[in-house]
């Protein structure tokens, strides 16, 4: 078999400069950027995620240089971590493999000849590598030779580390086409050694907590409860809440009712094998022949969770309320464009204004003190005192109630990621905007209504939970249902939103569910409610018929597993209303 060759003899000097130019770039933005498969490089500390071992947390608030090189200026350090599973990787080998790549690189560059060592020494002393077997300065390890490296790796007792930790100080935005190349390098001796590489699945800017505030309630935590509520929120974020969570935990801590329970949580969460995994190698479950059990820390969190629920449901409503939309990632097939049926009314809104000739609207106290503030020092005023030229008001804005119905499909293939999606486009809407939410549910041979038009949060959380999806997918009897509680209540500007994945397979007036529910998507035309179909590309076909016998609009999507999406979608189509 013919020797592997490196990115050096891969590329051409012009892509592998184009390669470091848009890496430059990405860190210059202040950004961590994905080397490759495995590595991630950026100016900052970087972690795994426990329970997400495929995510890396960039700190941007902790400089790489400040924090692991005691350097006093920021941005002089670049940190290159390299993923592959836990396994003590042999430091010789691999300083061995690093020196060559870096002779090459200044080859590329064209170096003189006479020039060549004198850059190669700045360059090997510009690098610190860390293993599970031995650590140091490139020059320092190549100088101290064989005897220096099996003594490393004889004192660190082969430590099972689960990534190739490499720091360059000082390099120049010019010279960051070596870095893919060390990449390479350190890619191909792991593979050599037989360790397998860890796959980096994305990246994620954070701030380092403890250098942050808590939320307000948790400021009287004791530093180490910082790392119980770091895992709890995360754990609430990856199910559905930190009641999801005590669920979870809770199976763990007896072997007897682990069947039923596990079985119910993975069918609204998904295959919870991963995260099983992440949890044993983050010390909260210990593996056993017959049963997984909770360790001390895992009893420790379960703990911490059931005491603290209502500050982490809290949080959890914060991030839904502020949750980033992304922005066209869907194909749409419009129909009709929604319009307002029914008289608007009005709220306050937080901008302000000055007051003017007449006194309309309430008086914003804030803005107000510090016009008056800033009038006391602009027209040297005596005293601080509010006259009418320092009156700001709310000013008043136009919107219309729109009331949500989302119907959903129930079926089996809705099971696990999908329907956590549709679980978080629900609380964000009830939490984000001032309308109704109703949820529809069909599944097995008809539909029911999981939560009926509601702004009450608790109410929406039980109806969420009680979904469990199973059997076929009656789409026909879904719609008629959803129309009909549309019809009997008193509903202001209907917009009724279908998500699903698939095709009808149960019918309600025949045996042809396909021809029974372009029917009953017939009889919303004239109606006030408009449909919104959600599907992937393999029902699209379907859902353009059925948008189209209703006047409604399609929207296709790659995948129903990122709420952020669908939420984007609903909001655009809301936007009529409110003009």
């Amino acid at each position: 078999m013919s020797p592997q060759r490196s990115l050096l003899e891969k590329l051409t000097r012009e892509q592998l400069f184009d390669l470091g130019s848009q890496i430059a770039a990405t860190l210059a933005q202040k950004q961590g950027c994905r080397i490759g498969e495995s590595a991630v490089a950026s100016h900052f500390v970087h972690n795994v995620n426990p329970l997400r071992p495929g995510e890396i947390r960039i700190c941007i608030n902790r400089d790489a240089g400040q924090s692991l090189a005691q350097l006093e200026t920021p941005g002089q350090v670049i940190h290159l971590d390299v993923f592959h599973e836990p396994a003590p990787v042999k430091i010789k080998p691999l300083i061995a493999a690093l020196a060559p790549t870096m002779r090459s690189y200044l080859l590329l560059l064209q170096v003189r000849p006479g020039n060549i060592e004198p850059h190669l020494r700045l360059l090997y002393e510009s690098l610190f590598i860390q293993t599970g077997t031995g650590k140091g300065n490139l020059l320092d390890l190549l100088k101290s030779g064989e005897e220096h490296s099996q003594k490393q790796e004889s004192d660190s007792n082969g430590q099972k580390r689960n990534h190739v930790h490499i720091l360059l100080t000082g390099l120049p935005p010019k010279d960051c086409a070596l870095i893919p190349c060390l990449v390479d390098a350190v890619e191909t001796e792991i593979a050599r050694q037989g360790i397998e590489i860890r796959r980096v699945e994305g990246i994620v800017h954070v701030e380092k907590m403890g250098q942050q505030p808590l939320p307000g309630s948790f400021l009287g935590l004791h530093p180490e409860e910082h790392r119980l509520w770091n895992l709890a929120m995360a754990l609430s974020d990856i199910l559905n809440g930190p009641d999801d969570v005590i669920d979870f935990l809770q199976v763990f801590s007896g072997p007897f009712k682990r069947k039923k329970s596990l079985s119910l949580i993975r069918n609204r969460n998904g295959n919870l094998r991963t995260l099983i995994l992440s949890m044993a190698e983050a010390g909260l479950i210990k593996r056993g022949w017959f049963a997984d059990t909770l360790t001390r820390e895992g009893r420790e969190l379960l703990d911490f969770v059931i005491r603290h629920q209502h500050e982490l449901e809290s949080q959890l409503r914060r991030m839904l309320r502020t949750v980033p939309v992304p922005q066209g990632r869907y194909r749409s097939v419009r129909n009709t464009h929604l319009k307002s049926k029914q008289k608007h009314y009005s709220y306050i809104s937080k901008t302000t204004s000055l007051m003017k000739d007449t006194w309309l609207g309430s008086i914003a106290v804030p803005e107000t003190m510090i016009q008056a503030a800033k009038n006391k020092i602009l027209k040297q005023r005596p005293h601080l005192r509010i006259t009418r030229e320092d009156i700001k008001v709310h000013e008043r804005e136009i919107t219309q109630p729109v009331d949500i119905c989302l119907l959903i499909d129930g079926s089996a293939s809705m099971a696990g990621p999908k329907m956590k999606a549709v679980r978080r486009l629900a609380e964000h809407l009830l939490l984000a905007t001032r309308d109704k939410i109703a949820i529809v549910l069909f599944q097995g041979r008809q539909a029911r209504v999981a939560v009926p038009f509601t702004r009450n949060y608790t109410r929406l959380k039980a109806g969420l939970k009680s979904m469990q999806p199973q059997g076929l997918t009656p789409l026909a009897d879904g719609l008629t249902t959803a129309l009909s509680i549309i019809k009997n209540r008193h509903v202001r500007n209907p917009l009724l939103v279908l998500i699903t994945d698939g095709i009808p397979t149960c019918g309600k007036w025949s045996n042809n569910a396909r021809d029974d529910a372009l029917k009953a998507a017939e009889m919303l035309k004239g109606t006030r409610a408009k449909l919104i179909c959600i599907g992937v590309a393999s029902n699209q076909e379907f859902l353009e018929e059925l948008a189209q016998r209703s006047e409604g609009n399609v929207y296709i999507l790659d995948s129903l597993e990122e709420h952020a999406t669908l939420i984007e979608i609903v909001h655009r189509e809301r936007k009529p209303y409110s003009r």
